[in-house]
Parts: structure tokens; C-alpha cells; sequence
């Protein structure tokens, strides 16, 4: 299969970085770092030169071969692998390996072996010698050998960006998957602008009559931030490779059922992890809804929401205390079961504040976008400041 081109994110006169810029780069720098420790030296010097240095390395291979054989095949240094510093104590690095079980292109060997190496106080003074010793005999390799080898290590490190970038897309980005999922245009087909013929830098201005404003602005918006915009590519070069010809067809087809539903679309834009939370809050607590509308559990143990401190273990106390004092029915037993519990409290909170729109969605979810819902769907919007 041909490798995908990914997205180059476009420079800018700017030298303000953009909130979006520098959350992915923070990102990155947990999940795909730069390797700096990996420097091969460009002089070249004959081996015999080198053979005390190649007797301290093989006395090495012998105790850690697979760790050679890493750095011998382009792998790069462990401390690159964790996205830690020679200065992380080994607490950090085995957070650090916890952290990048998940989105690596790293065998789980090598992830292993790197936490393994690192954590240790003695085996993390062994690697780094080993390192030393590593870039001392690379001087006796030509400058072919050296090229291939860097190549390969440059490969290992473009893999771990790609996928790290696919994972923080699919973790902040996931309106704009299922946008594509469900056959909406594209940011550029809404806009009736040709994605090919855009110039570097150019502004990205909407060149379709009626579409509704809001939108237009909020996809401009998105277009015209050079972080965002390559996120958005990398977005649609993802499901690109994803979904199957088949699909693609027919989502492509079934676009002109969106001619005219730009509020569907704002709502799918701007509201998609509401539902998303909303499903994922009611799929395990179905019990909590018949107190989300004149009856609250706050109304159950007879609390005044307002009251309730903010700190956590204050506001366990509070209602702990209010409920010692009370019969204890079914009902009233549910209501301390999810009021005590910090997370529950958040959820069933968040449930009371987004009700009235959370209940717009699901209809619309259902494809019961009547006139009737679409005027209490913009009015909730416009209130929301959208």
C-alpha cells in the first residue's frame, strides 16, 4: 500500500502561537518527541582507532543485545521512544511507558525494554555509556552506512508522529470524523472552494450564496487557522484511507441531503461531543431519568444545589450529613449513591445545565428536525452565544 502523505502544517508570518498550536504541540512532546541524543558524527575515523571503544560496546552486547540491536537498526534512543528527559526519575518513566502503550508505532518490546533500561538507576547508567560508546564507533561507518542508518531512524520517528497525530485527532477532532462518517460535505464543498487550487496563506472565504452565516463563519474560522486546517486535512486523509471505496460511493451520493441543512450541520459541527457525553452518561445510568426534569435528587435529600460546596471532600461532607438524617427509602438511598460520588455529581450536574439541549439533539438524531425544533434549536444556540 503507498504510504499516505500526511498534511504539512503551513507557516505563517505569525509569531504568535495559536492556542490550538500549542496544545497540539504539547501533545507531541508527550507522545512523538525529537530525538537529540541521536547525532552520528559526520567525520570519519578508521576502525583501528576505535577498537577499545568497539571492546567496551561488545562487552555490552553481551549483557543488553537487544538493546543494541535497537540502536544498530535506526530505533531510536530510549529516551526519544518515552518522551522523557535524562533527567526523569523513574516514577516519570514508567508513567511515561503507561502513556505510550497506546497510541505507538513501537513494538511492545522496545517499550518495555526502554522503561526497563530507564527506571533503573544502574541500567540507565549502562545505556547511556552504551550511547556514548554507540556514536564513538559510528565514526568508523562511511558516510553511506551512516545515511542509511540515520534514514531508518528518521522512518521510526515520522511513523511515531503520524500516529500520534492521529491519536489526538481522534481524541479532539471527532465532530469532524463524524461529519465525514454520515455523508456531510466537506469544510471546502460547504464553502464551494476548490481545496487544490488554494495558495499557501490564502484566506478562506465562503463562495456558496445561502449558506447560513453562522456556518460559514465557524468553518472560515476553522480554514483560516493554519493549525486547525492542517489538523482538518489530516482529518480527511485519515477516514480517506479508512472507509472503503463501497462506502465512500455511497456517502457521496447521498450529499445532496444536507442542500439546506446548514443548522443540522452547525449542530453536528459544534454539539457532536454533547452527544457523544450524552450517550455515554445515559448508557449507564438510565435510573437517573425520571429525576432530570421537576424532580431532582437534589430535590430528594432536600438540597439547595446552590449550597453544595465546591471541594470535593466538603461537598461529601455536606450532603453525607444531610442524608444521616433521613429515612432511608430506595429512592432516597439513589439519590445520596450518585450526589456523593464527585464524578456522578459532575455527570448527573452536567445532565440538569444541557437538558433542554440535549433533548434537541436527540431528536434531531432521529431525523425529527421539524421547523418546531429547528426554531428551539437556534434560539438555544443563539443564547449559547452560536
Amino acid at each position: 500500500m503507498k504510504k499516505r502523505e500526511k498534511p504539512k502544517a503551513k507557516k505563517t508570518a505569525k509569531t504568535e502561537v495559536s492556542e490550538e498550536k500549542r496544545a497540539y504541540d504539547e501533545w507531541m512532546q508527550l507522545f512523538a518527541c525529537d530525538d537529540p541524543l541521536w547525532k552520528l558524527p559526520k567525520r570519519y575515523v578508521d576502525f583501528l582507532r576505535l577498537m577499545g571503544h568497539g571492546k567496551k560496546f561488545a562487552e555490552f552486547e553481551k549483557r543488553y543485545p537487544d538493546c543494541i540491536d535497537n540502536l544498530m537498526s535506526g530505533v531510536p534512543t530510549y529516551y526519544c521512544v518515552l518522551c522523557v528527559s535524562k533527567n526523569d526519575p523513574p516514577d516519570m518513566i514508567k508513567k511515561a511507558y503507561q502513556r505510550k502503550k497506546v497510541p505507538t508505532t513501537y513494538p511492545d518490546s522496545v517499550l518495555e525494554r526502554a522503561c526497563e533500561m530507564l527506571s533503573d538507576r544502574r541500567k540507565r547508567s549502562d545505556y547511556e555509556e552504551i550511547l556514548r560508546l554507540f556514536l564513538k564507533i559510528m565514526q568508523g561507518y562511511t558516510a553511506k552506512e551512516k545515511r542509511e542508518l540515520t534514514e531508518e531512524h528518521s522512518e521510526w520517528i515520522e511513523d511515531e508522529r503520524e500516529r500520534a497525530t492521529e491519536y489526538y485527532l481522534s481524541k479532539n477532532r471527532s465532530a469532524w470524523f463524524n461529519l465525514c462518517y454520515i455523508g456531510a460535505p466537506t469544510f471546502y464543498e460547504l464553502l464551494g472552494v476548490d481545496r487544490a487550487k488554494l495558495k499557501e496563506g490564502e484566506e478562506v472565504k465562503c463562495e456558496n450564496n445561502g449558506v447560513d452565516k453562522r456556518l460559514a463563519e465557524e468553518v472560515c474560522r476553522i480554514l483560516n487557522n493554519p493549525q486547525l486546517k492542517f489538523e482538518y486535512d489530516s482529518v480527511l486523509g485519515m477516514v480517506g484511507e479508512i472507509l472503503p471505496d463501497d462506502y465512500r460511493a455511497e456517502v457521496k451520493s447521498g450529499k445532496t441531503t444536507w442542500d439546506g441543512d446548514d443548522i443540522g450541520y452547525l449542530v453536528a459541527l459544534r454539539h457532536y461531543n454533547d452527544v457523544a457525553k450524552y450517550d455515554r452518561i445515559w448508557n449507564l445510568h438510565e435510573d437517573w431519568g425520571e429525576y432530570l426534569g421537576d424532580r431532582t435528587f437534589y430535590d430528594v435529600l432536600t438540597i439547595d444545589r446552590a449550597l453544595v460546596p465546591e471541594d470535593k471532600r466538603e461537598a461529601e461532607g455536606f450532603i453525607r450529613h444531610v442524608y444521616r438524617s433521613m429515612k432511608r427509602t430506595p429512592e432516597v438511598n439513589l439519590a445520596y449513591s450518585v450526589l456523593k460520588n464527585f464524578r456522578e455529581r459532575g455527570d448527573y450536574d452536567w445532565l440538569l445545565k444541557n437538558q433542554k439541549l440535549v433533548d434537541i439533539l436527540i431528536k434531531i438524531g432521529a431525523g425529527e428536525m421539524d421547523d418546531k425544533t429547528r426554531d428551539e434549536l437556534i434560539a438555544i444556540m443563539d443564547a449559547l452565544g452560536g
